[in-house]
């Protein structure tokens, strides 16, 4: 029997439901993130808070060990093969038992050289939960077998229920400990709640381990791998690197710093995610890619030109504001690291969508290479000499050497995406908003008023210059 075609109107309609349940579970997300995020590091305070990123930046690095490119390549497979790929999941899940365990191994080798009682013991606590509830993960086939809708459902759950336990649970720098298990607890809840979902739909993996696939697993998924740990040593360098020279207080302002401007990357993020798909669909069109990067470039223009500026003549009124006056010394790392509200969202641009979209694997990993190596290398001369401004500046730097190497490896007749008059636009609108910022200042120092005047008359002004550019641009797009 042969299944009838969608209606294009109607697969118009699903995957716009698609993008609307992702993209509302997203904004969503960050926002319970952003009233999280102050909290938690008030009431850990400067310290506290930068050795439990230190935690965090070791295990993201294990994770890539104990997760090698394995979960992209079988979501690949999955998409492709539908329930089909049940079969492949329980090889799937022993392989990543075994490097889980060779990274639960390598964890207890650096947490036995940590002199810090409580540092080891939080890599210990929470790397190891860590690395054992990822075994138990579900995204990669819910998104797989577009389940979105239940995927954005159990985000979600999963961030009320970290933010419930972070809020209740940890109040001085004492209740650190539960923190990770607010994280665990929340991932092992809502990842055992997708493999029901999963059993309800039909998911039915076979009780069966063929080695003799291993290998024909491995091969693509090591490749994922590598690019996966160069951008992990790009952006988590610079929080091992700080603390081995400058110590602990100067990593809790570090790691202050790129939260907070990562936060804000993220409402950026959003956009590109969702051209992605789109991008890839039109790759084998250039005259249409081409429409779909300037659209991109507009909306990147619009919105990371105003967050860097903004970043950076605010710092002195919102840091303090938001992270508490303990960490008014990351007032100066902030406005240091303001720069990555654009470089970021370039290097996810050319890199992370256009190359990724177009299949180009070979030249995702060497802009990703890249980045690591000139992070590394920038943070160990620059931390150095400069201190913590040079880990700024090197962090910033790593993001730039993705993006440049990417734009050098993009298709040629892309190039030109620079010429797009709406960065011109962007950046005149900015420029009026620095002024509205500073003039406001003078005569306030509250945030929210300060941030409203500039963020009002940035709005306006791009509204009266671009509206009618912005429109054509993405009526073209679509």
């Amino acid at each position: 029997m042969v299944t009838p075609t969608a209606k294009p109107s109607s697969a118009l309609v699903r995957y716009g439901g698609y993008f609307v349940s992702v993209g509302t579970a997203r904004v969503l997300g960050l926002l319970i993130t952003s009233v999280t995020f102050p909290i938690l590091v008030r009431r850990l305070g400067v310290e506290t808070y930068g050795l439990w990123s230190y935690v965090v930046a070791l295990c993201t690095f294990l994770d890539v060990v104990a997760n090698p490119g394995l979960s992209t390549h079988i979501t690949q497979q999955a998409a492709a093969l539908r329930h089909a790929a049940a079969e492949l999941v329980p090889d799937f899940l022993a392989l990543r038992g075994l490097s889980s365990l060779v990274a639960i191994v390598i964890l207890l080798a650096i947490a036995g050289f940590e002199v810090r009682p409580d540092v080891r013991s939080l890599l210990r606590w929470y790397g190891v939960g860590a690395l054992c509830v990822g075994l138990t993960g579900t995204d990669f086939l819910l998104t797989s077998l577009e389940l979105f809708h239940v995927r954005s459902l159990l985000a979600l759950i999963q961030q009320a229920l970290y933010a419930v336990g972070v809020l209740t649970l940890v109040r001085t720098p004492k209740d650190i400990v539960w923190l990770p298990a607010s994280i665990l607890g929340s991932a092992l809840v809502t990842n055992l709640a997708g493999w029901l979902v999963l059993w309800r739909n039909g998911f039915r993996p076979p009780l069966v381990i063929n080695p003799s696939r291993w290998w024909g697993i491995l091969v693509p998924s090591l490749h994922y791998a590598a690019t996966t740990m160069m951008a992990t040593v790009y952006h988590r360098t610079g929080h091992i690197v700080v603390r081995w020279f400058l110590g602990d207080y100067a990593l809790g302002l570090y790691a202050a710093a790129v939260r907070f401007v990562d936060l804000l990357r993220n409402f950026v993020s959003i956009a590109l995610s969702v051209l992605m798909p789109r991008m890839a669909l039109a790759a084998r069109s250039s005259a249409g890619l081409r429409r779909l990067v300037q659209a991109a470039v507009s909306a990147l223009a619009v919105t990371s030109i105003p967050l860097m500026l903004g970043t950076l003549s605010t710092a002195h009124l919102v840091v303090p504001w938001v992270l508490g006056a303990s960490y008014a010394g990351a007032v100066v790392p902030v406005r240091w690291m303001s720069a990555f509200l654009l470089a970021a969202p370039i290097a996810s641009l050319l890199s992370g969508t256009v190359l990724y979209a177009l299949g180009r694997h070979r030249a995702y990993l060497a802009s990703a290479t890249v980045g690591a190596v000139v992070a590394v290398l920038s943070c160990l001369i620059l931390v150095h000499v400069f201190g913590l401004t040079g880990a700024c500046v090197s962090f910033v730097l790593g993001e730039l050497g993705v993006g440049v190497t990417a734009y050098l490896l993009i298709p040629r007749d892309l190039r030109d995406l620079w010429k797009n008059p709406m960065i011109a636009v962007a950046g005149f609108s900015a420029v009026l908003m620095v002024g509205a910022v500073r003039l406001a200042n003078s005569y306030t120092a509250r945030p929210l008023l300060v941030v409203a005047v500039g963020a009002a008359v940035y709005l306006i002004a791009a509204a009266v210059l671009g509206r009618k550019l912005l429109l054509q641009q993405f009526g073209d797009a679509s």
